[in-house]
């Protein structure tokens, strides 16, 4: 069978490509591995900018107008009339998102693993067979372990992943949205609580892994405690983060958020730039001189992340220093919280 486009991978990014391709008359065919749509190990926090024209509104589970950000010696609270952060359910969303790919043409196969391309074919298996598809154009949303992008020959060294891991705790009670940037405990990186409807995703990132995901664990832990955020009957789930940015096109070959390195090394924020990427690819696919300014402030936005992770990276006392500095020039507004944006 034959199609113009192949997807493989049905995450925001690649749902997001394959519905504005077939709103536009390109046969799409989007395979997902999973027999699931949706599930992946996320926190839903999604910065406010980026959400107001990605997600859909029936995914967003609360949005918070003030974020508190602690560090090693401080709390400041920052504040706008409008949300700076929202939270989202990612199966809400991918369902949601799947529907109206669905409805505008594409077709959607779960529990298709992909195992190889050659030239203008690719190879998936699904329910214990074997199947081939030819297409005339790939996109790889196949997320940090991307299929697509190993066999373009892209590696992803072991400094250019992050480690994310989270806990989802019944919290009925309000609360705060809460970053955490304590070096004792995260190195460069930080600790996060995103309440949603009904629970909280509580959880740990350190963008360069300068420690054992063991390590992370245990601040986590540590500081869970503290927070009185009792996880004994919760599961914890991890994963990696890539964020080895080597470009998105690759002639007749895109790949798209995850898969092409776009999360933030800093903060690992991939919903947004995998919507915008997605989108992208798509509008390229449809007119070879689309231009899209806002994935080229993404890219230039992910170089920014980079440069402060790595500076933030070179000692616990500079990543100290730094966290301080942050939280005081945010408490005077000196710099806006979508410095730390991915939008």
């Amino acid at each position: 069978m034959h199609y113009d486009v192949v997807i493989v991978g049905a995450g925001p990014g690649g749902l997001q490509c394959g519905r504005i391709l077939a709103e536009n008359g390109a046969r799409t065919l989007i395979l997902e591995r999973s027999k699931r749509i949706g599930a992946k190990v996320c926190a839903g926090g999604i910065t406010w900018r980026g959400l107001i024209t990605a997600v859909p509104a029936p995914s967003i589970e609360r949005s918070f107008t003030m974020q508190l950000i602690c560090t090693r010696y401080q709390k400041t609270v920052i504040e706008e009339p409008d949300p700076l952060v929202a939270t989202v359910n990612r199966i809400v969303l991918a369902s949601h998102m799947a529907r109206q790919a669905e409805q505008a043409g594409a077709d959607i196969i779960t529990g298709a693993a992909a195992e190889r391309f050659e030239g203008n074919r690719l190879y998936y298996r699904s329910d214990g067979k074997r199947y081939q598809v030819s297409f005339d154009f790939l996109v790889g949303a196949d997320g940090s372990n991307s299929l697509v992008r190993k066999v373009l020959g892209l590696p992803v060294e072991r400094l250019q992943r992050g480690i994310g891991m989270h806990y989802v705790v019944d919290d009925p009670a309000p609360r705060d949205m809460v970053w955490n940037f304590d070096s004792a405990l995260f190195k460069s990186g930080y600790s996060w609580i995103f309440p949603r409807r009904g629970c909280s995703s509580v959880g740990a990132y350190v963008g360069i892994p300068v420690c054992s995901a063991q390590r992370l664990k245990a601040g986590l832990d540590r500081w869970l405690c503290g927070q009185q955020i009792d996880v004994s009957r919760c599961r914890l789930q991890a994963g990696q983060i890539n964020w080895a940015y080597r470009g998105w096109r690759f002639g007749s070959v895109f790949l798209v958020g995850d898969a092409a390195g776009l999360a933030s090394p800093l903060t690992g924020e991939g919903i947004n730039p995998a919507f915008v990427s997605g989108e992208t690819v798509a509008r390229t696919i449809i007119d070879p001189d689309y231009e899209c300014e806002q994935l080229t402030r993404i890219i230039r936005r992910h170089r920014s992340h980079k440069n402060m992770l790595k500076t933030a990276t070179k000692s616990p006392m500079v990543s100290t220093v730094l966290s301080e500095i942050c939280a005081v020039l945010l408490r005077y507004r000196l710099i806006g919280f979508d410095r730390f944006e991915m939008a």
